[in-house]
Formats: structure tokens, C-alpha cells, sequence
């Protein structure tokens, strides 16, 4: 048996503010064998939060607004960032980020490089190892390149993966930044991998 898999981008990846609750896209899974939708996540402001919610809605109607319903809710990104630039620029594929300082920075974890000229191109890697004060080692190559000192954020990471329900007709994310009413603007990215079809 064959399984057919299709990875959908749900929300691309930005910045929602402080205080702001914005609908992620509705996306049909209605011909989907299988689906699961991830989060990434990051702090992307020095403020201390106390969390975002998001809300994963889903409709057992393939048109409308009427029959939408909560699947989940998760409250993530509770901290307060270290945002500390990289001292020089970033090539595709590099695993070393020079930095000043590596406090609020663990081997072990996920942290947002966010890019200083187009934020949709920010990204998230796993750290591997730190250099104290000079530079933080990353699992995997970046996939882009960063230009004009990109910056570190300290407090990021993803959301358990979320199974849709079979039955389920569409989805979609309802991003709730005003659930700490005083904290961090913050930036997510949201993507869909689907079972379309099996031979």
C-alpha cells in the first residue's frame, strides 16, 4: 500500500500585534483521507507574555459560516524573548549565528531567526549547541539566506501536531494575541499535511 501525502501552507509565516485576533485561511479537507495541521510559533517582541491562544475551527459544512465549531484551543508562548542580532550575514545552508550575546539561549531548543527585510522569510531551527558570548550552532543548515543583521529570538517553538477528524469538511485558525492584554506581538506559521490518496 501507497500512501499519497500533499503539505498544504496554511497561513505563511507573520507577525500578528499585541492585542489582535486574526482568521487564518479556510482550507477544504473534505477530500482527505488523513490531515494534520502544525503551528510553529515565536515570541517576536522583549515584553513578557503570559500567551497566545489559538483556536483550530472545524466545519462540517463545505460552504458557509454557520456550522463552524471549536476543534481545539492551546494557549502557547508564555516568557519573555531575548531578541539578539546576528552580527553578520546569514548564507543558505549556514549552521553557525555569530551574536554579541547568547544569554537566554539553550542547546536543546527552538528558537525564530527573524529576517530584518522580509519577515515572510523569517524561520525557525533547532540549536544544538551554544558558544557562550560568541555564536549558537543550529541542527540543520538555514534554508534561506539573511541579510542586514537578521535577529534571534529566544522564545519559540510548535504546537503538538493536531489530527482533523476524518469527517471534518473544512478548517481553519483563529489566532488570538489579545488573551495577555499587555504582552508580545508574536509570529506564527501554520501548515497542512494531507493523505489525498492511497493505491
Amino acid at each position: 500500500m501507497a500512501l499519497t501525502k500533499a503539505t498544504t501552507a496554511l497561513d505563511a509565516t507573520q507577525e500578528i500585534a499585541q492585542g489582535a485576533v486574526i482568521e487564518g485561511a479556510t482550507t477544504s479537507v473534505a477530500d482527505a483521507y488523513d490531515a494534520v495541521l502544525q503551528i510553529w510559533w515565536a515570541l517576536t517582541t522583549g515584553t513578557a507574555h503570559t500567551g497566545t491562544k489559538v483556536i483550530v475551527s472545524h466545519s462540517t459544512d463545505i460552504t458557509g459560516d454557520e456550522d463552524w465549531a471549536e476543534l481545539c484551543s492551546i494557549i502557547f508562548g508564555v516568557g519573555t524573548t531575548n531578541l539578539e542580532n546576528v552580527t553578520t550575514n546569514v548564507t543558505a545552508g549556514d549552521t553557525k549565528l555569530v551574536c554579541a550575546s547568547t544569554s537566554g539561549y539553550t542547546a536543546g531548543t527552538r528558537i525564530f531567526v527573524e529576517d530584518a527585510n522580509v519577515f515572510a522569510n523569517s524561520e525557525w531551527v533547532f540549536l544544538t549547541g551554544i558558544t557562550s558570548n560568541s555564536s549558537v550552532t543550529t541542527m540543520d543548515g538555514m534554508t534561506r539566506s539573511h541579510t542586514n543583521t537578521p535577529v534571534m529570538n529566544s522564545v519559540a517553538g510548535t504546537v503538538t501536531p493536531i489530527a482533523i477528524p476524518m469527517a471534518t469538511q473544512r478548517i481553519r485558525v483563529i489566532y488570538d494575541n489579545s488573551y495577555d492584554s499587555d504582552g508580545s506581538t508574536v509570529a506564527i506559521k501554520s501548515e497542512l499535511v494531507e493523505v489525498t490518496a492511497i493505491s
